[in-house]
């Protein structure tokens, strides 16, 4: 690992290197402080982000100040070609100075520099992607992108790019397999040809696909638990640093070398910090993923369908004579281990093992507002993978049926949070959500089965675009809770009482040694804004005084300080009288956790008070 100090030392270096050869001195006015736009394709939090931080970091500060970068991160977002073209189109018309972008998107722009880094299974290893990025190759590379006007600062490995198959058993391990498959791709010439060549069809993430090309450190980014094929890899990934070429000739020659000699310890860096493919695949394991590995005569398959591609960009003659620098270092190059095969150890399951023998029920779903508290292992059981489980899914989802409106609210475990409506309406023996905000939700229409049972509401997702394992997890996995009405102003005045045994706290999570200790008659006495608790057990006995006001659509218990009780606590509670009694709803409490001392029966009267 690089430190700060070790990168600023690199790079004073190769400047005292490049201070040794004649130069005309710079006066201060061709040094003027510049700020330069710096379009990242990536988002902040991939594996590109703390070189491109570094980098600008080490620029400002070598450069005396003088040149100040600002990011653009997921650049091309607002661009119609979108992400890494977008990008890349960005430099290329003057609308950013700078630019980081892989290197598999450049023939989308008629720029085939890097189109052998693509040829279809040449660079198969770190070791052999580490060694092609310090050699010549890439510096003829980056060289040869001046006839697009853009300067080359460099480049280096980011990962290998695998097939992945979406659908659990079904793995991606021949040519064949790919027949009539949607493939998911980033915008890219070779790609395109490659996965066209095997007879699927490429598309963009946003659709509806079966199988995609990405690296086992970006697999999260797939739908569902995807299967990686560890020993098949299409091309290794590199990220480019480039310059407009007019904006990088307006700054000084001292500003030239200092973005030249930076860029050079960006790449040192990163490759020293570069994860093996071993730690990698260990890590998509741990993650829930699954890496099968395709046999010897499968390799040979795949090498003799993707000859064509392979042909096809030897064609240019750079490219010729690149692919055979690259095949005589692979030659004298040791590869480094690959991937292993691995199984998530998690066995994922529904709630309702035979969810499609299930009863539904017909018709429309009964009004209400129903929750469930759907955690990161409840998605995880249902397929999905840990770390998008945490990200992206893990939180309180509450639902609302109201005579054909469908609101959707989700308060996630990050702070996140998400709203959304549809309509829905019967089709057939299903209905049909169709949305109408799209607002976190991206999918157009769901069609779910549904039952009620004592334990719930069971909703089943039936068809789905999109996500649909994560879907069918937040339909599925726990069983929905109808939301309460509670009732307003005071608890009813009266003398109420339940008894609770050591099982009844043990149930709801209470140590078996502190439920015995709590066990008991517990008594509630309302009368007027006063109130009093009372609880005799074979271990416990307290008695406490409290005063009972409104606080918003709560009731809060204030303890009238006493032996028993502490008169700083507080409980807010919410009632509502049925015929079976009296209910309570702990909604926070500066105390211990009461909830099972309000919530596990309903109070039954025993007099008036």
């Amino acid at each position: 690992m690089f430190t700060n100090r070790l990168f600023y030392l690199l790079i004073m270096v190769a400047l005292l290197a490049a201070a040794c050869t004649p130069q005309v001195a710079a006066t201060p006015a061709e040094n003027k402080p510049v700020t330069l736009r710096l379009a990242v394709a990536d988002e902040e939090g991939r594996p590109s982000d703390p070189y491109v931080h570094e980098f600008i970091e080490q620029t400002k500060t070598l450069s005396n100040g003088s040149i100040t970068i600002e990011p653009l991160w997921d650049a091309g977002a607002n661009t119609t070609a979108g992400f890494e073209k977008g990008t890349i189109e960005l430099v290329i018309g003057g609308k950013a100075d700078l630019g980081l972008a892989a290197s598999r998107a450049w023939d989308t722009e008629n720029i085939t520099s890097f189109e052998a880094l693509q040829a279809p299974f040449l660079i198969d290893n770190d070791a052999l992607a580490i060694a092609v990025a310090q050699s010549d190759v890439a510096r003829r590379m980056l060289e040869n992108l001046s006839t697009a006007g853009v300067v080359g600062l460099t480049l280096w490995p980011e990962d290998l790019r695998h097939p992945f198959s979406i659908p659990p058993n079904k793995p991606l391990l021949s040519p064949n397999d790919f027949a009539s498959l949607n493939i998911r791709i980033t915008s890219s010439g070779v790609s395109s040809m490659l996965i066209e060549t095997f007879g699927g069809k490429p598309v963009s993430g946003d659709d509806d696909y079966q199988g995609a090309e990405s690296g086992l450190r970006q697999g999260f980014s797939l739908t569902g638990t995807p299967t990686a094929t560890g020993n098949v890899t299409f091309f290794a990934k590199f990220q480019v640093l480039v310059a407009n070429g007019a904006a990088f000739e307006k700054l000084s020659e001292a500003q030239r070398t200092v973005l030249r000699q930076v860029a050079e310890a960006t790449q040192k860096k990163a490759i020293a910090e570069h994860p093996s493919e071993g730690d990698a695949a260990n890590a998509w394991c741990t993650d829930g993923g699954t890496i099968v590995l395709a046999s010897d005569e499968q390799i040979a398959a795949f090498d003799k369908a993707a000859q064509p591609v392979f042909d096809r960009i030897a064609q240019n003659p750079l490219n010729a004579e690149l692919i055979t620098s690259i095949r005589e270092l692979k030659a004298k190059t040791k590869p480094s281990p690959g991937a292993k095969a691995c199984a998530p150890q998690v066995t994922q399951q529904n709630p309702t093992p035979s969810a499609g023998t299930e009863v539904w029920s017909q018709g429309l779903p009964p009004n209400g507002v129903w929750q469930a508290e759907i955690t990161t292992e409840d998605f995880v059981r249902m397929g999905v993978l840990k770390s998008v489980a945490q990200s992206d899914w893990a939180g309180s989802y509450t639902i609302t049926f109201d005579n054909g409106k469908f609101i959707f609210d989700w308060r996630g475990e990050q702070g996140q949070n998400g709203k959304c409506q549809a309509g829905y309406e019967l089709v057939g023996d299903v209905v049909r959500l169709t949305y109408t905000s799209l607002y976190n939700c991206n999918n157009p229409e769901e069609d779910i089965q549904w039952r009620i049972d004592n334990d719930g509401l069971h909703l089943h997702l039936v068809a789905q675009e999109g996500d649909f394992v994560g879907m069918k997890a937040f339909f599925e996995a726990k069983t929905w809770q109808k939301v309460e009405t509670w009732s307003a102003g005071l608890p009813p005045n009266g003398v109420w009482q339940v008894e609770l045994t050591a099982d009844d706290f043990i149930k709801t999570g209470t140590l078996k040694s502190t439920a015995e200790d709590m066990a008991g008659v517990y008594t509630y006495t309302f009368h007027d804004g006063q109130a009093k608790i009372e609880i005799h057990g074979p271990k416990i006995t307290v008695s406490c005084m409290q005063v009972v006001t409104v606080v918003g659509d709560a009731v809060r218990l204030k303890n009238v300080a006493s032996p028993d009780c502490d008169g700083n606590a507080y409980d807010d509670v919410q009632w509502r009288l049925d015929a079976d009694g009296l209910h309570l709803h702990l909604i926070s409490s500066k105390a211990v956790d009461l909830k099972t001392m309000y919530e596990s029966k309903p109070w039954q009267k025993i007099a008036n008070s």
